[in-house]
């Protein structure tokens, strides 16, 4: 048995409308912590790392641990229907093979989503030292990947002792947003022996899909290092999302 209630659902739509741009379908885990979902895109380019902690909802009881596999698209088209005033209710019994979403306020609408079978690989993060980051208001970055998409389908994120750097450049031009540590919320990086920056290259559109979760972020944490996997971790109280977007390797 699984029940939760949100009287202000927003933050959890908002969270799963950035989730399904990259994933399909996945299990979202409720246990005693909260509800929990880790899973990486067909591609096996992205990884998502999602938790919403149980003193998060207004009620939250659960029976053990349940293991929902959502068609992530179908479930995100439900939560868009809440209105900004309703209270949101999610019900899973043990006998049931559907979730059900129900929004309360001057009606009740309920809708009974059916679960669906999905891989139940455990997926690791992998462990990776960065020797930079860089934390910024989400408005910046997602403004800066709105630049470099003008003139190329790669960004180039790079740190030196003193900057910040997205930039992006191809037949079409050259794009670059600079933020000085000065300018930045946290910043510290630490360039390996013998090289002056920290630098990778990224999919565009990758990144276009991740930064749909600054509606739920104060702020944006970019974790960085050269020719590594960058992690955006976007911080919000009571709630842990942060993808994992593997580099774009510069032909010599």
């Amino acid at each position: 048995m699984f029940k939760a209630r949100l009287s202000e659902p927003k933050l959890f739509a908002n969270c799963f409308v950035a989730i399904s741009n990259m994933i399909d379908e996945a299990c979202l885990i409720a246990s005693e912590e909260g509800l929990h979902l880790r899973a990486m895109d067909p591609a096996h380019v992205a990884l998502v790392d999602f938790s919403m902690k149980k003193d998060f909802f207004d009620e939250f009881n659960v029976q053990g641990e349940i293991k929902m596999g959502l068609d992530l698209s179908r479930f995100c088209t439900i939560l868009k229907r809440g209105g900004g005033s309703d209270s949101m209710f999610l019900k899973l019994s043990s006998e049931s093979s559907a979730l059900e979403i129900r929004f309360e306020n001057s009606s009740t609408r309920t809708f009974r989503m059916p679960l669906i079978e999905v891989s139940e690989e455990e997926l690791k993060v992998p462990s990776l030292d960065f020797p930079a980051m860089v934390e910024i208001e989400p408005k910046i970055l997602e403004e800066a990947i709105k630049d470099a998409e003008i003139v190329s389908d790669h960004v180039v994120f790079s740190m030196d002792e003193e900057n910040f750097y997205i930039a992006a450049g191809g037949e079409l031009g050259e794009a670059e947003v600079k933020i000085s540590k000065n300018e930045a919320i946290s910043f510290s990086v630490s360039p390996p022996s013998g090289e002056e920056k920290v630098k990778s290259m990224f999919s565009i559109e990758y990144l276009k899909d991740m930064i749909k979760a600054s509606d739920i972020a104060s702020t944006v944490r970019i974790h960085l290092g050269n020719n590594i996997p960058v992690k955006l971790e976007f911080i919000a109280s009571g709630v842990e999302l942060s993808f994992l977007l593997a580099p774009r390797i510069e032909s010599e």
